[in-house]
């Protein structure tokens, strides 16, 4: 499997699904494993999360149409994925009731997550480290 990642999905609900399993696929081929580690299950896991946030948020609007672009790469050990769109930005409301919480739960799971946003769109990158699957993934 390649050591980079490269996915364009449409902007519909079932895509946050496609987006785990080429993301959970990639990451577990780079540990030379058919079953995702933990790790690889809590990148897979952001990467749910920001998928989900492009999809609902970035193309508001009942069939609006749009793109979410997935990507991943290596650097050792170290893992570097980032999910973007070419919507709108959209500040989240003061009282989220029960919603919210995707970019707090890609925060606990990933590191250095970083979001930027601007008029051609949303970036959302974090970084996982393969290394810490003991016995699994490469050090």
């Amino acid at each position: 499997m390649s050591s980079s990642l490269h996915v364009e999905l449409p902007a519909d609900p079932g895509a946050a699904g496609r987006s785990r399993r080429e993301a959970g696929r990639w990451l577990a081929s780079l540990c030379g494993v058919d079953r995702p580690c933990e790790t690889v299950q809590d990148l897979v896991l952001a990467v749910n999360e920001a998928v989900s946030n492009s999809i609902e948020h970035a193309y508001p609007g009942a069939g609006a149409a749009g793109t979410v672009i997935l990507r991943g790469d290596t650097d050792g050990p170290r893992v570097r994925l980032e999910v973007s769109d070419r919507g709108s930005w959209r500040e989240p409301p003061a009282d989220n009731g029960y919603r919210g919480r995707g970019l707090g739960m890609i925060e606990a799971v990933t590191e250095d997550v970083r979001v930027e946003r601007g008029p051609e769109g949303t970036t959302v990158t974090f970084h996982g480290r393969l290394a810490r699957c003991p016995g699994i993934c490469a050090p």
